[in-house]
């Protein structure tokens, strides 16, 4: 991670602290962006068969815009827990300028990129996550075929990730709570039993904090 993030949100902030917070946020959106690609595009290859027609270049571009437009979505859902929890000391769209440069890079936040996230946050969080679904569905057909659940998990994986990031595990817990009343099943697993994890860490067994499709589609 660039250290002028750090330096960025310290002077932002009036904190110390920037590194752990960009750092956190990083590992945190990193694991659930690579999850959730994993859910919509290999798992659902795993169990319907592959689309003979993807040529290897064609793929390797549909994995790129794809997990732009999750990185998308969860910068501006992860402003939106900043907003509502008031986490940065402004309420202007700072946060989520600095975190979109923070996930792709100076060179790929432009003009359409800003709007694009202001899009998002103009709207209330179910009709984000409905719009964020339709979106990937564009870019990457097959994401109609994962269950559905996890589009419904992945909003609260983003402020969990968040709160954590800004040391607010009252918040994380709640949004966890939401969680397992979403998919009871998730707290059967041996390893984590649903726990709260550190950003960045991810349970072997079931996938926390965005978990495996077995778990995905297990009955109460």
């Amino acid at each position: 991670m660039n250290p002028d993030f750090a330096e960025q949100f310290n002077r932002h902030e009036n904190r110390h602290d920037g590194a752990k917070v960009a750092g956190s946020l990083t590992g945190g959106l990193a694991i659930l962006r690579e999850s959730l690609f994993l859910r919509v595009h290999r798992d659902v290859e795993r169990l319907v068969g592959r689309d003979s027609m993807l040529i290897p270049v064609s793929e390797v571009k549909t994995e790129q815009v794809t997990k732009t437009e999750i990185d998308l979505y969860q910068i501006a859902e992860s402003a939106a827990a900043v907003r509502d929890h008031g986490y940065v000391g402004t309420s202007d769209d700072w946060y989520a300028r600095w975190l979109a440069r923070l996930r792709l890079g100076e060179a790929k936040t432009d003009g359409e990129i800003v709007e694009r996230i202001g899009q998002y946050l103009g709207q209330a969080a179910d009709d984000r996550r409905l719009a964020f679904t339709d979106v990937l569905v564009k870019v990457l057909p097959e994401a109609q075929r994962a269950p559905l659940v996890v589009f419904r998990l992945l909003p609260f994986c983003v402020r969990i990730a968040t709160a954590l990031a800004f040391g607010d595990q009252q918040t994380a817990s709640g949004a966890r709570k939401r969680q397992v009343t979403l998919l009871p099943a998730i707290t059967d697993c041996r390893r984590c039993r649903a726990e709260l994890l550190e950003n960045g860490e991810q349970c072997r067994e079931c996938g926390n904090p965005l978990w495996k499709s077995e778990w995905l589609t297990a009955a109460d």
